[in-house]
């Protein structure tokens, strides 16, 4: 069921969450949406529009969506050291052990076809080092794994500062700090180590995320009305997008205006949890959004396996892999978490910070 559509009491200027809320399943069909995102852009063959439009907010919708969803169950008085277990066991554990599986197969495999020519002059350790300092750019064994430990101190940060501030405040300071972060740091041509660089832009949507709580129930919820609103809010996306340039948080590269940036991630935000107002009785994809972190640690690989039995096989020759390539890699990837759920949940499921297997 969705949030009532009463707003939240205002306490010494703080907006107080009610203390028990029932999961809006806006939530994890926000979520699905942003995870099919990232998997298909990061398929060979996906257009450059297609991804410019995406990496203009996609990234941000995860930290914002993960306000959103912990904003019902966080309060001053949260335990922080079980804060901080869970989150550690939630995002740490499946870091290493993915990261540590996509090192192997890159061991196995970058003497072969493509990747010889990209990796096959690195050194073996140089994988290894990147697994603890977790900069972003050398991933390149996993790429999509730099948002787990960004994730964590994104989480960590927000719960310490809400034993001090409101969410309004903390949402105000942390949207200052960003915008003289980015228009500072990305300058001096450095990386800090396990994504502090990339925090104060997490934070920063994060908090506003934690604020949607209490917006979310003025947003339109009829067909009809979020059918309308989600293609004016795309056609605005799509807009700031061609104006910005590409967008890549990771990289810390936030187009031609980081002011452009911000308001375009808060419109494809929007945009998204609105279309997900549409489509959030789909089972399917109430699934896909409860396993985003199976489908994100997991589809790199399974997208690494099929580039190498296409190349093997002859596959694309001197023809680069087109749009129909990028859908049916998406699909085997999305399709393959099913199996690997089930078996991970039975056999490991601390891999995915599971104490045991889900019901």
């Amino acid at each position: 069921m969705s949030l009532p559509a009463t707003p939240a009491s205002l306490v010494a200027g703080a907006l107080v969450a009610p203390s028990v809320r029932a999961r809006d399943p806006r939530v994890d069909a926000a979520k699905a949406i942003a995870i099919l995102l990232v998997v298909f852009c990061h398929a060979k063959g996906v257009p450059h529009g297609m991804t410019l439009f995406a990496y203009s907010f996609h990234v941000p919708l995860f930290f914002l969506v993960s306000g959103w969803l912990a904003a019902g169950y966080a309060s001053r008085d949260r335990d922080l050291m079980q804060t901080i277990s869970k989150q550690a066991r939630s995002l740490l554990l499946p870091y290493v052990t993915f990261y540590l599986l996509g090192y192997a197969y890159w061991l196995l495999t970058r003497n072969i076809g493509e990747k010889a020519a990209r990796w096959g002059n690195h050194p073996w350790w140089e994988p290894i080092v990147a697994l603890f300092t977790s900069i972003g750019p050398n991933l390149y064994v996993q790429p999509p794994l730099w948002f787990l430990p960004v994730m964590l101190l994104t989480v960590v940060s927000y719960a310490l500062l809400r034993l001090l501030m409101s969410p309004t405040l903390i949402a105000v300071i942390a949207l200052i700090l960003a915008w003289f972060w980015m228009n500072w740091f990305p300058a001096q041509h450095v990386r800090i180590f396990f994504g502090l660089d990339v925090l104060p832009v997490s934070l920063c949507f994060y908090a506003l995320g934690a604020l949607l709580i209490y917006v979310s129930p003025y947003l339109p919820t009829s067909q009809a009305a979020s059918a309308a609103a989600t293609l004016v809010l795309a056609l605005a996306v799509a807009w700031m997008a061609d104006v910005n340039g590409r967008i890549d948080v990771n990289m810390l590269a936030f187009g031609h205006s980081e002011a452009l940036f911000v308001v375009s991630a808060l419109f494809g935000s929007l945009m998204v949890i609105c279309a997900a107002r549409l489509v959030q009785s789909w089972a399917w994809l109430q699934w896909i959004g409860r396993n985003t972190l199976l489908i994100l640690c997991t589809h790199m690989l399974v997208f690494f396996v099929l580039s190498g039995v296409a190349a093997l096989a002859g596959g694309f020759g001197s023809v680069r892999p087109g749009l129909g390539w990028a859908i049916f890699v998406t699909l085997f990837a999305l399709t393959a978490c099913v199996p690997l759920r089930w078996i991970v949940m039975r056999i490991a499921p601390w891999t995915l910070g599971a104490r045991a297997m889900a019901a």
